[in-house]
């Protein structure tokens, strides 16, 4: 019995939700450090969201339209943004140096909603945005933001 629970929690953490053609990526930078989360919530070493490299003074878009439902600081997270979407996710961004939203105001997607900041993740040291995304309902819902965007052309080979 013990073993099904166990299968069955792995089986959750690998749930892929499909790629929304709606979603913006909130800096044009590479990702830095992947999502990773185990079936424990609570163990140790995860990555809830995406760390998106870019330089300092960054405009970091909305990824999503919906309403700000959070906007504050938080330790080794910078200044954050969390945005409520329609369709039930909420979107979070930390390492912002600056947000240019309020909290309770509707933001469109890919709207400027703050500005990248100094890293204070002591394991991302690079500047970068943390784009975090999670079903609103449930505070240990996190879903791999690469699911939500849409797919990356890759680099092109030095010339």
């Amino acid at each position: 019995m013990r073993r099904l629970l166990f299968a069955a929690a792995i089986l959750a953490t690998l749930v892929v939700v499909p790629a929304a053609s709606a979603w913006t990526w909130p800096a044009d930078g590479p990702v830095l450090r992947p999502f990773s989360l185990s079936a424990d919530p609570y163990a140790a070493g995860q990555h809830r969201g995406v760390d998106i490299g870019a330089p300092e003074g960054t405009r970091v878009r909305a990824p999503a339209a919906g309403m700000v439902s959070f906007v504050g600081s938080v330790p080794n997270g910078g200044r954050v943004v969390t945005i409520q979407t329609a369709d039930g996710y909420a979107v979070t961004l930390l390492q912002l140096g600056s947000t240019a939203v309020l909290r309770g105001a509707p933001v469109e997607e890919g709207s400027v909603v703050g500005a990248v900041g100094p890293s204070a993740d002591p394991v991302t040291l690079e500047s970068h945005v943390h784009l975090g995304i999670r079903t609103a309902d449930d505070p240990n819902g996190y879903v791999d933001p690469l699911g939500l965007l849409p797919p990356r052309a890759p680099a092109s080979p030095p010339a």
